[in-house]
């Protein structure tokens, strides 16, 4: 009887909780994977970067997107960095309404030998997006990833 009583508690503490994300609205964008690239893709970036594309549904100018995500050798799953491997970079990039852009992160900056290999992209998400009127939307938890990515 015991364990019937415990379950009933467990039950009451999580159901709740639970029902907090059937509120939560899907982001106002759809975007591809990140690819990670190690072609020159002047004038953007010379030895490395990340792209993908980004569909804005919102009925707003976007006049910046910041992204999070972490990088990993991809033969030994270990940071390829001496500091940290996770990276919040903001790229300034006009996307009018409903309205699809390709989006491309140089990684130059972070970087001090050019990568042989493309690194793995993980926990990648949109953290932040700026709109022409002033308005902000933000993931601060990235709680719309997209997972490890080759």
């Amino acid at each position: 009887m015991n364990r019937w009583k415990y379950l009933i508690i467990l039950l009451t503490a999580i159901l709740p909780a639970s029902c907090d994300f059937a509120d939560i609205e899907p982001p106002p964008y759809i975007i591809t994977r990140p690819v990670f690239s190690i072609t020159a893709r002047p004038p953007v970036f010379n030895y490395a970067g990340i792209t993908f594309e980004f569909l804005n549904k919102s009925g707003k100018t976007v006049n910046s997107v910041s992204v999070s995500f972490m990088l990993f050798d991809a033969r030994t799953k270990t940071s390829p960095f001496t500091g940290s491997n996770v990276f919040n970079i903001t790229k300034p990039d006009s996307v009018p309404p409903n309205e699809k852009k390709e989006i491309c992160i140089s990684l130059d900056w972070y970087i001090h030998i050019a990568p042989a290999e493309p690194y793995l992209i993980d926990f990648f998400y949109i953290s932040e997006i700026q709109y022409a009127d002033g308005s902000v939307w933000q993931d601060k938890n990235g709680l719309f990833y997209t997972g490890t990515v080759k």
